[in-house]
């Protein structure tokens, strides 16, 4: 948890688009049909929230849409009491320039802002907590890694927040990582490693996040309901009367 008044000075921006098919997830078309990538995208988005919702920090909401999608109401449920997240659109050619944009608009109002997407639905919020203690203490830059090389969280303080982080990155490559840290040191700003955790892209990716909650029934609940009902892990004890 943070000291004093930093929760006041601190915002977690969740980079995000509404559940349609054939929007959302569209590498697991194949492995899942375009209804069921959108049902899943809809468990972890409403996961994700609903976690960081938990969190000692403020959270938003950055939507892709289209001009005439309207924006979307999300309402997480925490602690039993219903909590509207802020939202806005995302502005921008490429996922560079709306996470710049993004998080610019972030830095008006809060010292310390962070960037995170819908992909990992086992994030928890003390990681986060983690990333805006680092960055009060005086890290230029964290970065929570994936394992396919790129990212699942980058945060700045105010004044390390620059457009160059975000511009030229061959977005959604295994090298996300790497150019970003390689742009780190040229723009002269040090980087602090969170863990490493897993997003879910792709279907190994989802075979993978199936068999870790395969284990004692944790894990994120609208996640691990959904691959129940859909047999790909076994329903966790009690729940189904075993």
């Amino acid at each position: 948890m943070f000291e004093g008044d930093l929760s006041r000075r601190a915002c977690v921006l969740l980079f995000t688009k509404p559940p349609r098919a054939g929007r959302v997830k569209t590498r697991l078309i194949g492995e899942l049909s375009a209804d069921q990538a959108a049902e899943l995208h809809a468990a972890f988005l409403g996961d994700v929230e609903e976690s960081l919702r938990r969190g000692s920090f403020e959270l938003r909401i950055a939507w892709a849409l289209d001009p005439e999608d309207p924006l979307p109401a999300v309402t997480a449920a925490v602690g039993g009491t219903a909590a509207k997240t802020g939202g806005f659109r995302q502005q921008g050619e490429d996922l560079g320039a709306r996470l710049y944009h993004g998080l610019r608009r972030m830095a008006e109002g809060f010292e310390i802002v962070a960037a995170v997407g819908s992909d990992a639905p086992e994030i928890e919020p003390e990681i986060v907590e983690d990333a805006f203690a680092r960055l009060a203490a005086g890290a230029e830059v964290v970065i929570g890694p994936t394992r396919d090389g790129g990212y699942y969280l980058i945060g700045l303080r105010r004044e390390t927040l620059r457009r160059e982080l975000f511009d030229g990155i061959a977005w959604s490559t295994e090298s996300v990582l790497d150019q970003t840290r390689t742009r780190c040191r040229e723009l002269g700003l040090a980087v602090e490693l969170l863990p490493a955790i897993d997003d879910v892209d792709v279907g190994e990716d989802l075979r993978r996040l199936a068999r870790r909650l395969s284990g004692d029934g944790g894990g994120p609940p609208r996640t691990r309901a959904l691959l129940e009902a859909w047999g790909r892990i076994p329903a966790a004890a009690g729940r189904d009367g075993r």
